[in-house]
């Protein structure tokens, strides 16, 4: 069953801390995260088999330092979450905004023409409603836009 493995929060751009709970606040993300501003992307989300992969590569894409999940799930590969899912974890609903992630031209794998798993493995949420999260909550897929009650 899919779950949370890891929650980092980012006060300030690249600087994060690893939490084992922390709130969602619906409309804006992961409270205290400097992303918390509302918009498609509120939450950044990384499964384990994309983060393996990252790990196993000799050479490192641009990305592999800029991308910072807010939440790594185990348990799941990114192509099971599409835009329009929702994610009930602890007390927080989520719902899949965004699959993609553009490459930066001065990225090395793009220049040398080698295919990043995070191009199409990054993943952004919205918060749903409120909620606290831990470590190790498990994940309820929901493959609807309507209201989960």
């Amino acid at each position: 069953m899919p779950r949370i493995i890891k929650l980092s929060r980012y006060k300030i751009k690249g600087i994060g801390e690893t939490l084992e709970s922390v709130r969602l606040l619906e409309g804006q993300g992961m409270e205290g995260d400097f992303h918390a501003q509302g918009g498609d992307r509120q939450l950044s989300l990384l499964c384990m088999e994309t983060r393996q992969w990252m790990d196993g590569q000799s050479e490192k894409g641009l990305c592999f330092g800029r991308y910072k999940e807010n939440i790594l799930l185990d348990g799941i590969i990114s192509e099971d979450l599409v835009p329009g899912m929702r994610l009930k974890t602890g007390e927080a609903i989520l719902e899949i905004s965004d699959t993609s992630k553009d490459c930066f031209k001065e990225c090395t794998l793009f220049n040398s023409g080698q295919h990043c798993h995070l191009a199409g493995r990054s993943l952004f949420a919205k918060v749903i409603h409120s909620g606290l999260v831990k470590t190790g909550d498990y994940l309820q897929i929901n493959n609807f836009k309507t209201a989960i009650s």
